[in-house]
């Protein structure tokens, strides 16, 4: 899946989930989503992305609310805006043609957004255009002398980190950032594979290595970072969710007795849940310091999740297509019908009534019935 790497064989479902576009393929993609066979290779860190007559039925990975507006990122760089509540979606330009993944807003006109080849966009009119402020080439130089700077001033504990780095870029810049959050404007982080993390406190001006911030002594898969209720959580493999102990400024791993991969972690201040492979979910009610398995009507991977204040309600979708409801407790739920089954990638919630839902069928919107 990954250009340049080959991942550990125990790891690589969990590596496919979370790129879902491009575990499937994704088939019958167009030959204008990259360059022809007749064309010379270029990076895709060196070009633009693709301009389109039209972003229907382009696969989209995620989808983040900047304000009133929705943003959502996906395969080949491709970045798309809705001002109407997600009923019509317009192509912006777009720096890279690096497969997109996440993407996050702390306020309405500033926005990052993660993806392969360790590319960080940044935004700061509300995604209307986009710069690179980092990728892999520059990571696989900059993270590693960081450290050894560090460690030649005497901290010898991050030699660990320094070796596993040095192993994450040993065939090249290509590793992705999976997920990225920002608690404001100047402070962020993107995490990805093998317990990758880089952190920034000047809005991404500067971005360093963060792998020692985190409780993962076996480098885990780090797949997505998100703030509920005042609480930060990192999800990863083998059922772990690490929460930031905001007095050491580290990531404690707390184990939920699941042995395979969560993806994220939505809720709201009394419930929190993680979800994974399967249709797994994952309740939490002590702001995620214990964590005991939801029934769930759920099958596929669940790939997103978001908790809509408005209606007290939860909302899953996942890769198979699904989409289900949950109270405010996680407790009791209801599916939608969703038609024909196409890969769920994100949700957000665009009124009290129906959701914004992205796709490798592109963007959609579900009403909440």
């Amino acid at each position: 899946m990954f250009k340049h790497y080959q991942a550990r064989p125990a790891c690589r479902r969990a590596l496919l989930a979370v790129s879902i576009a491009a575990a499937v393929g994704v088939a019958g993609a167009q030959p204008s989503l990259g360059a022809t066979p007749r064309d010379p290779f270029a990076d895709p860190l060196d070009i633009g992305a693709v301009m389109h007559e039209s972003v229907a039925g382009r696969p989209l990975m995620s989808v983040a609310r900047a304000g009133q507006r929705f943003i959502a990122v996906g395969m080949r760089g491709l970045i798309v805006s809705s001002d109407d509540g997600g009923k019509t979606w317009t192509q912006v330009q777009s720096p890279v043609r690096s497969d997109l993944l996440a993407v996050a807003f702390p306020v309405p006109r500033e926005g990052w957004a993660t993806g392969h080849d360790g590319v960080i966009l940044h935004t700061a009119d509300g995604g209307r255009t986009w710069e690179k402020q980092f990728d892999g080439r520059i990571a696989a130089t900059a993270l590693i002398r960081d450290y050894k700077v560090r460690i030649d001033a005497g901290d010898a504990t991050l030699q660990p980190y320094l070796d596993q780095l040095a192993l994450n870029y040993k065939a090249g810049p290509s590793l992705p950032l999976l997920g990225v959050w920002f608690k404001d404007t100047q402070h962020g982080l993107a995490v990805g594979p093998f317990g990758m993390a880089v952190a920034t406190e000047d809005g991404g001006r500067t971005w360093v290595p963060a792998l020692e911030r985190i409780d993962n002594p076996r480098f885990l898969h780090l797949q997505g970072v998100s703030e509920v209720g005042g609480e930060v959580f990192i999800a990863a493999e083998k059922g772990t969710v690490f929460r930031l102990d905001k007095a050491a400024g580290k990531f404690r791993a707390v184990e939920t007795g699941y042995a395979g991969s969560l993806f994220g972690v939505t809720g709201n201040e009394q419930v929190l849940v993680a979800y994974g492979l399967k249709g797994t979910l994952y309740r939490s009610t002590d702001r995620g310091a214990s964590w005991t398995r939801i029934d769930s009507p759920l099958h596929g991977l669940v790939t997103s999740g978001v908790y809509i204040a408005q209606r007290q309600t939860f909302v899953f979708v996942t890769a198979s297509g699904e989409i289900a409801l949950a109270d405010q407790n996680a407790g009791a739920f209801r599916t939608l019908k969703a038609g024909r089954a196409v890969t769920t990638t994100g949700v957000q919630a665009s009124s009290g009534q129906d959701v914004v839902l992205s796709g490798l069928d592109g963007m959609r919107t579900a009403a909440l019935q």
